[in-house]
C-alpha cells in the first residue's frame, strides 16, 4: 500500500496486511471461523476495487446495516482504501430510523444483509421512501435481480493502486448515528485522525503484551463496532467477534479461550454473571480488564463481577468523544467501586456552571471535554462546540481532589438501555398519537440488567383504554425498533408540572419508586 503518509488509518491496515500471526474469530450460535488480519486486508482490496467500479469516488457516503463479521470489516476497511465515508446503521433499527439515516446520510450504495435472524433487512428496506434508497444496493445473501450481489463484488480483481493522497485528515471517513434528546438521530462525523487518537489514545489488552484475547460485543453501527478491527491489527491482539449478544456464547468463548479483556454494558455483564450462576463449567476469572460503561455502572455489578474473578473497571465516554474517562484494573476494588475514574492521557476534561464557569474540585457541574479523538461535527447539527473548542457532553460530574472523575447525572433527555441512547422525547411523541392517548411522559427506570428502562406516564382520554400489549403494537406499526417500546405503563389523571409547563419527570420518577 502506499499514500499512508498524512492518512493515519492507511498505516494500520498496512500494519495488517504485513501481519501473518494475528487472527479474528468469528462465532455465532451454529458456526466458528478464523480469519487472518492480512486475509481480512486482502478481500478489502477487492471490495474496495468493486466500489470504485462502481463509481464511488473520495467523499462519497456508503451505507450499511450489516452484523458484526467478516463483510463489516472488508467494507470498513475497502472505505478507507477509496476514501468513501463509512455509515454503519445499528442492525436492530427499523424502517423509520433506517429511513431518517439515509435521508440525512444521501449515500451512493447501501449494503445489506438480506436476513439475519428474524429480521428481513429487504423487507425494511422496501418499507422506506424509495426516494431516500439509494439507485445501488448491495446485499449479503440472496440478492433479487434489482440488486447487487456482496459475492459478485468480492470477486472483483484487487485494488491495486490508491487514490492519490488529498492530504486532508480532517476529511470525514465515518458518520455514526447516535438518537438526539429530539429523537432525529445525529451524525456524528469522525475523520481518520480522530479514529486513529482513539486506537492509540488506550491500550485494551489487560496484560499489555502477547497472550491477551479480546471478546467484541458491541454491535456494528456503534464506535465500537468500527474501532475494535484496527485495535486488533495495532495491538496485534487474538480478538473474538460475536456477530450478535449471546450470553452463553459469550461465556463459552471467555471459557474456552480465556478471554482476558472486553467492553461491555450493564447488561452484558449481568447477563455473564447469570450464566455463570446457571453453568458450573463456566469459568470467567480469566477476565481481568472489563471496560463498563453506556449506562450507569452500579457498585452491586462491580462486587458480583469481583465475586466472580473478574475485574470490572467503570469507563466513560460516546460516540461524539468515545474513550474520556476509565478506571485502572490494577485499582483495588474499593477503589474502582467507591472513587472516580481517570481521564486518559490524551484527552481533557473541565467541570462548568450552568454559566459555562469552571467549578472547584468537589463541585458538580456539566462536563466538557476535548482532545484528538473527539468528532469533528454533526451533519445534521450544528457545532456542538463551545467558544473556546470544548465538547458539552450534557452529563454531570465531579472531580474528586485527586483528579478522578464521578459521572453523577444527565441533563440530556436520554434514556439509556442497555448502551443503546433512546430520545425520550421521540417516545413520548410516539405515545402521545395513539388515539387512546391526552398527555404522555417518558422517564428511565433503574433496571439491574439494562442500567435502564422505558416507562410511560399516560393520561387517558376519556372513556379510553391502553395496555402494555397494544402500546407495542402501535410503537412497531409506526416502524420504530422494539427497544424504544416502554416497559412499564403508569396512568395519572395529570402530570405534573413547573409553572411554566414543563413535565416534572423527577416527580415522575419518584411516584414511580413508591409504587415498586
Amino acid at each position: 500500500m502506499t499514500n499512508a503518509a498524512r492518512r493515519p488509518l492507511m498505516s494500520v491496515l498496512e500494519k495488517g496486511e504485513r501481519d501473518r500471526a494475528t487472527r479474528l474469530r468469528f462465532v455465532d450460535g451454529q458456526r466458528s471461523s478464523e480469519l487472518l488480519v492480512a486475509d481480512l486486508v486482502a478481500r478489502a482490496r477487492r471490495i474496495a476495487a468493486g466500489l470504485a467500479a462502481l463509481g464511488v469516488k473520495p467523499g462519497d457516503r456508503v451505507s450499511s446495516q450489516l452484523t458484526n463479521g467478516e463483510q463489516s470489516i472488508e467494507l470498513q476497511f475497502a472505505a478507507l482504501m477509496v476514501e468513501a465515508v463509512l455509515v454503519p446503521v445499528v442492525p436492530v433499527f427499523g424502517p423509520k430510523e433506517l429511513g431518517q439515516i439515509l435521508a440525512d446520510a444521501q449515500p451512493v450504495i447501501h449494503v445489506t444483509h438480506d436476513r439475519w435472524g428474524r429480521t428481513d433487512y429487504l423487507a425494511n428496506l422496501k418499507a422506506v421512501d424509495g426516494e431516500l434508497v439509494p439507485s445501488q444496493v448491495i446485499v449479503v445473501g440472496d440478492a433479487p435481480g434489482q440488486y447487487l450481489s456482496w459475492s459478485q463484488l468480492a470477486q472483483t480483481p484487487p485494488l491495486d493502486e490508491l487514490p492519490a493522497d488529498s492530504g486532508d485528515t480532517e476529511v470525514p471517513c465515518l458518520i455514526i448515528y447516535t438518537s438526539g434528546s429530539t429523537g432525529v438521530p445525529k451524525g456524528v462525523q469522525h475523520t481518520q485522525a480522530t479514529a486513529f487518537a482513539e486506537v492509540v489514545d488506550l491500550d485494551y489488552r489487560a496484560s499489555r503484551g502477547p497472550g491477551d484475547v479480546y471478546l467484541q460485543v458491541s454491535a456494528a453501527g456503534h464506535i465500537g463496532g468500527y474501532m475494535y478491527p484496527l485495535r486488533a491489527i495495532w495491538y496485534e491482539m487474538e480478538t473474538i467477534v460475536m456477530d450478535s449478544w449471546d450470553a452463553q456464547l459469550a461465556c463459552r468463548m471467555a471459557t474456552a479461550f480465556r478471554v482476558s479483556g472486553m467492553v461491555a454494558t450493564p447488561f452484558h455483564a449481568v447477563s455473564m454473571l447469570e450464566v455463570r450462576e446457571r453453568e458450573p463449567g463456566v469459568d470467567l476469572t480469566s477476565i481481568k480488564l472489563m471496560m463498563i460503561g453506556g449506562a450507569p455502572v452500579t457498585d452491586e455489578l462491580l462486587d458480583s463481577l469481583d465475586a466472580a474473578g473478574v475485574i470490572g473497571v467503570r469507563a466513560y465516554g460516546m460516540s461524539e468523544h468515545p474513550t474520556i474517562a476509565i478506571g485502572s484494573h490494577h485499582d483495588s476494588l474499593a477503589d474502582r467501586r467507591d472513587r472516580g475514574i481517570w481521564v486518559t492521557p490524551a484527552n481533557e476534561v473541565r467541570i462548568v456552571d450552568d454559566d459555562g464557569k469552571p467549578v472547584p474540585d468537589g463541585t458538580p457541574g456539566e462536563i466538557q471535554s476535548r482532545g484528538p479523538e473527539r468528532l469533528t461535527g454533526y451533519t445534521n447539527a450544528p457545532s456542538p462546540f463551545t467558544s473556546d473548542g470544548w465538547f458539552p457532553t450534557g452529563d454531570i460530574g465531579v472531580f474528586d481532589d485527586e483528579g478522578r472523575l464521578s459521572v453523577v447525572d444527565r441533563k440530556k433527555n436520554i434514556i439509556i438501555r442497555g448502551g443503546e441512547n433512546l430520545s425520550a422525547t421521540e417516545i413520548e411523541n410516539t405515545v402521545r398519537l395513539h388515539p387512546a392517548v391526552a398527555d404522555a411522559a417518558v422517564i428511565g427506570v433503574p433496571d439491574k440488567r439494562y442500567g435502564e428502562r422505558v416507562c410511560a406516564w399516560v393520561v387517558l382520554r376519556p372513556d379510553q383504554h391502553l395496555d402494555l400489549a397494544e402500546l407495542m403494537r402501535f410503537f412497531l406499526d409506526q416502524g420504530l425498533t422494539k427497544q424504544k417500546v416502554p416497559e412499564f405503563l403508569e396512568f395519572a389523571a395529570e402530570l405534573p408540572r413547573t409553572g411554566t409547563g414543563k413535565i416534572r419527570k423527577s416527580e415522575l420518577s419518584a411516584l414511580f419508586a413508591a409504587r415498586t
